[in-house]
């Protein structure tokens, strides 16, 4: 695997089998992702104490392929990583590039132009309207998905408020300014927030939306300027050690298996064999991650997935596990209907204004690739 150079402005049932399951970027008081260097280089080992991840089994097979995946460096971004570092990459014949593109809103510009490959992009009012523009995309692959105990965040309020009894339930949200990464209402989030909200008679006109990235959420929590947010990690363990913020519900409680983000390949690789090998390394990553979150505390394996999502994303290995940890697919497949309901919202409130028809729906998934990948893998049940 190479690192790429930055891209200005571009665009746990397993335990049987292999090792068995919202965007947050590195805030303010951690410390930032090292930067790409001015030419692809090799993979660093993890920085931690922890013993290195075992050698793959396998062999690498001839390159065959030149992959470049575009990256945030999130938690969400764990698989891309785990896979590198196990050599499924190199056994599939991949030679994979990691493309850091910290804008989440460049992602789907990188796409269309195809300076990168692939690229986790959430189900957003944005990428609905590109799809409405003819962008052609394949949603493939699971890039985190809401589980319980798996859910890398949840949804908080001022703790203030908490403890004076003003809001404990999702009851109590009439009146609350709350925050919710850019672009608010149109956020994957916002369409989760509504879900919740909906069935006890609250909209989001019964709210002040504010739209913010995380690393502005924790003090914003702190002064008053919000009073309830949906956090992602490490931002929801910062607040609740601050003493900033309380956590009323975790985000699978909020809407159980919503898929936060999906990878998508663009039309000329999703036609090719390397979409088909880059899809079944990713699956026996997340396999694999998946069996380590299963295992008992401290086994070697997630203390190995730890160290490597510490070294991509910036955050102390200490901080990472303790940070509730992001869920996924054991198929590595994103839950479609999470995904549609998010159209079906976002036209509802006027953001998406053109409809998308039928056909354009039903091609914008990979379903040919992964009907492929886990009839050689197995298939095993979604939870």
């Amino acid at each position: 695997m190479t690192r790429g150079p930055h891209v200005a402005r571009a665009l746990s049932a397993l335990a049987a089998l292999t090792l068995l399951a919202a965007g947050c970027a590195p805030g303010s008081g951690a410390p930032a992702p090292a930067a790409p260097t001015s030419a692809p280089t090799a993979a660093t080992a993890p920085t931690t104490a922890s013993p290195p991840a075992a050698a793959p089994t396998s062999a690498p097979a001839p390159t065959t392929a030149h992959v470049r995946v575009a990256t945030q460096n999130v938690a969400g971004d764990v698989l891309i990583h785990w896979a590198a570092d196990r050599g499924y990459y190199q056994q599939e014949g991949l030679d994979v590039e990691i493309v850091p593109i910290l804008d989440a809103s460049q992602m789907t510009p990188a796409l269309a132009t195809e300076q990168v490959d692939i690229a986790g992009i959430g189900g957003t009012a944005p990428m609905w309207n590109a799809v409405v523009r003819g962008v052609p995309l394949k949603l493939v692959l699971d890039k985190g998905t809401f589980k319980p105990g798996a859910d890398f965040g949840g949804l908080v309020v001022r703790k203030e408020l908490y403890d004076a009894g003003r809001v404990r339930r999702l009851e109590d949200f009439r009146g609350l300014t709350v925050g919710l990464i850019p672009p608010g209402k149109a956020s994957g989030n916002g369409a989760v927030l509504a879900n919740a909200l909906r069935p006890l008679g609250i909209t989001f006109d019964d709210l002040t939306i504010q739209p913010m990235p995380f690393p502005d959420m924790v003090p914003a929590l702190t002064n008053g300027a919000i009073d309830a947010a949906i956090l992602g990690e490490p931002f929801l363990l910062r607040a609740e050690r601050a003493g900033a913020a309380t956590k009323i519900a975790a985000n699978a409680e909020l809407y159980p298996n919503y898929t936060v983000s999906a990878l998508c390949f663009t039309p000329t690789l999703y036609a090719s064999p390397a979409a088909r090998a880059y899809s079944r390394a990713y699956v026996r990553a997340a396999r694999e991650y998946l069996s380590a979150l299963a295992g008992p505390p401290g086994n070697s394996t997630r203390e190995q997935v730890d160290a490597v999502m510490a070294r991509f994303t910036g955050i102390d290995a200490a901080i990472v596990r303790d940070m509730v940890p992001v869920g996924y697919s054991p198929n590595a497949l994103p839950n479609r209907d999470s995904l549609l309901y998010t159209y079906q919202f976002f036209r509802e409130l006027g953001l998406v204004n053109e409809p998308i028809s039928d056909a354009a729906l039903a091609a914008l998934w990979g379903t040919e690739v992964m009907d492929a990948v886990l009839g050689e893998l197995g298939r095993l049940p979604e939870s």
